[in-house]
């Protein structure tokens, strides 16, 4: 038999034992606090991958197309280039070749045995290309190139101007003794009141020339002779005198 002091601690340990019981199954427990995980993708289904893939592969062939167009334009511009420097090459080779047969043609009185008589004198800046065919050492060819020639300039003030590289290769020395020439058959060109496009047709201006002079002109309102132009930095004193009897300040 327990004594009254055992019982009483006994009752004490259940009591406590009651207490801790109801405690524990009343207090609300604490959960672990896990790390957020990153949400798993669902998977695609084989419809949606193909799409993908086809899209890819079309952006891939786009790029591809265009890169391939970029060569084929460099390519053709490079052939462009390469066949207009062939056509000039070759354009000039004609050339050369018809002014050498058209020369070789008339020493030997090939295709025009009748000659005018060694006294006869024409005027260069009136004479067509059938009588220039009629001076030895002048053929077809070479007549067109001079009638062209001067309708350009606007005539001939000088028969070195035959030695022109325009007209090159003709023989002047043996030339120059067959014409004479009159100043007043030279055609002027109106520099006030010319365009930069009638100037730049003139075979001793370039364009850079034509525009200055065109900007000259807008500034002072009027040229008035050739020493306005002397001011500019595109002629050189040689160019001006060689144009000089082509323009008029009217």
């Amino acid at each position: 038999m327990l004594s009254k002091e055992q019982r009483i601690a006994a009752l004490i340990l259940v009591c406590i034992a009651l207490v801790g019981w109801i405690v524990y199954a009343v207090w609300p427990s604490r959960q672990p606090v896990l790390p957020d995980l990153p949400e798993k993708k669902p998977r695609r289904s084989w419809e949606e991958r193909k799409d993908s893939m086809r899209l890819v592969d079309s952006l891939r062939y786009a790029q591809w197309a265009a890169e391939r167009e970029q060569r084929y334009d460099s390519f053709r511009l490079a052939d462009s280039m390469r066949r207009d420097e062939w056509k000039r090459i070759r354009q000039q080779q004609y050339d050369s070749f018809r002014i050498a047969d058209s020369l070789w043609r008339d020493s030997v009185g090939f295709r025009f045995p009748k000659r005018i008589k060694k006294d006869t004198i024409l005027n260069l800046n009136r004479c067509d290309t059938a009588e220039l065919q009629l001076i030895r050492g002048i053929g077809p060819y070479a007549a067109k190139r001079i009638a062209s020639y001067r309708e350009q300039l606007g005539g001939f003030y000088s028969l070195d101007q035959l030695s022109d590289s325009t007209l090159a290769p003709l023989h002047i020395d043996t030339l120059v003794s067959h014409f004479f020439i009159n100043p007043e058959d030279v055609r002027t060109m109106p520099v006030n009141r010319s365009s930069i496009q009638v100037l730049q047709q003139h075979p001793y201006l370039r364009f850079q020339q034509a525009k200055a002079v065109y900007n000259l002109r807008r500034q002072k309102i009027r040229l008035r002779s050739l020493d306005d132009l002397r001011t500019l930095n595109e002629f050189s004193e040689q160019e001006l005198e060689r144009l000089a009897p082509y323009l008029s300040f009217e």
